[in-house]
């Protein structure tokens, strides 16, 4: 009993010593990196200064502080952001929300005040949300919006921080919808402004700012009716069933883009967003979000598995496809979009050599390649290069699209 005790306590001291080493040796990397090697090699810079260097710590207090992203400046708050990606040990490097005093149009992307600063630390390629987005603008493009992002080095306090995806906000506004719509949001944590689940357990946080409780209440009771349309009798019915309640063209393309990629959380788990348009009288999907536990980059419940269908086996989703006629759909998008899919590969690729001295620039500070880090992606031991992350990457996806290419070559 000794010996085990011993034992126990020995691998808690080693693991403490351990990532100790890890965050001193950070610390002194952080040094060294300066914003002119970061813009030599094309990398934008971003300096974010705290009121007397305060440090960042909470994902719900903000902290004041200064911003300078090239040609604008001013005054900004940050705080944390993020579920897993804020919590979880092994990620080191954390994501932050930034909400400027003034709005500005940071590299070159839209006017806005917030932004999300994408640390991308469970995805040692950086590519995932940036490959999700290309496939919403140029392959399966019937989403309203989708978020523009651009890369860049993060210096926080006169210490490079690493690189981020400065990424726009999924907010109600940027839909540009007419009044009486709203944005929500699949959220299995029911931890924003109004939370609810449906009849069906599916778990609901309303994304809409400073509403009254009868306000929210009549948007919850659209969100239900829609479900009971879903799952009525006559569900199948053009002039009664989903058909009424939902846009078909939006339904079927980010159901494509997240099976494709077979992103853990698009099977109604997680930052799964969507709309209702007042005008059209139906809820909308979209736009993207969250896509790092994607493309093979987990290591459980099958989704590492380049076959076999996942998110289709959500509750409405589920029984979409029990109506011949949305299964159709679905198949015939695949099928007059697989070219356009197929040549991402190559933008991919050549996307991948060119975010590679960013990634590599990151590496030096944070040391994610090689090193066991959530989500623990199979064969992550024998991947210790930046060349072999996008390999797994690119393998998953081309067996990924061969899988699905086979399943709807009948229809």
């Amino acid at each position: 009993m000794q010996l085990k005790t011993n034992s126990f306590l020995h691998l808690a001291i080693l693991a403490i010593l351990s990532l100790f080493l890890i965050m001193m040796f950070s610390n002194s990397s952080k040094n060294q990196i300066s914003p002119e090697k970061c813009e030599e090699i094309g990398l934008s810079v971003m300096h974010i200064d705290t009121m007397a260097g305060k440090k960042i710590n909470s994902k719900i207090n903000y902290v004041t502080a200064m911003y300078e992203a090239e040609e604008f400046s001013g005054s900004c708050k940050i705080r944390g952001h993020g579920n897993t990606t804020w919590q979880t040990r092994e990620l080191y490097k954390r994501p932050y929300l930034l909400k400027l005093n003034k709005s500005a149009p940071l590299f070159g992307m839209k006017q806005s005040k917030k932004w999300i600063l994408m640390a991308n630390t469970a995805d040692k390629t950086s590519l995932r949300n940036e490959y999700a987005y290309f496939l919403a603008r140029n392959v399966w493009n019937r989403m309203k919006w989708t978020p523009d992002a651009r890369f860049a080095a993060v210096f926080i306090n006169g210490k490079f921080n690493g690189l981020y995806q400065v990424t726009e906000k999924v907010e109600h506004e940027k839909l540009s919808l007419p009044e009486g719509s709203f944005l929500a949001t699949v959220n299995s944590r029911l931890n924003k402004e109004w939370n609810f689940r449906t009849q069906r357990g599916t778990k609901i946080s309303i994304r809409m700012e400073q509403k009254s409780e009868a306000e929210y209440k009549k948007m919850e009771q659209i969100i239900q009716n829609a479900e009971d349309v879903i799952f009525s009798p006559d569900f199948k019915s053009a002039e009664k069933g989903w058909q009424s309640v939902i846009d078909e063209d939006s339904f079927v393309d980010w159901y494509l883009i997240n099976e494709f990629t077979k992103n853990h959380d698009a099977k109604f788990q997680a930052s799964c967003y969507f709309y209702y348009d007042s005008q059209a009288k139906k809820i909308f999907m979209g736009p993207l979000w969250d896509m790092d536990i994607s493309c093979g980059n987990i290591n459980y419940d099958g989704c590492q598995d380049p076959e076999g269908f996942w998110v289709k086996k959500d509750q409405w989703y589920k029984r979409l496809f029990e109506d011949e006629y949305f299964a159709e759909k679905v198949a015939e998008r695949w099928n007059e979009t697989k070219q356009k899919l197929i040549s991402s590969f190559d933008w991919l690729e050549n996307e991948s050599k060119n975010v590679k001295p960013f990634v590599m620039l990151n590496d030096s500070v944070w040391h994610n390649l090689g090193r066991r880090q959530w989500p623990h992606a199979p064969g992550w031991k024998n991947r210790k290069t930046y060349e072999s992350e996008v390999d797994y990457m690119t393998d998953f996806l081309k067996k990924r699209a061969q899988w699905m290419s086979n399943e709807y070559s009948g229809n």
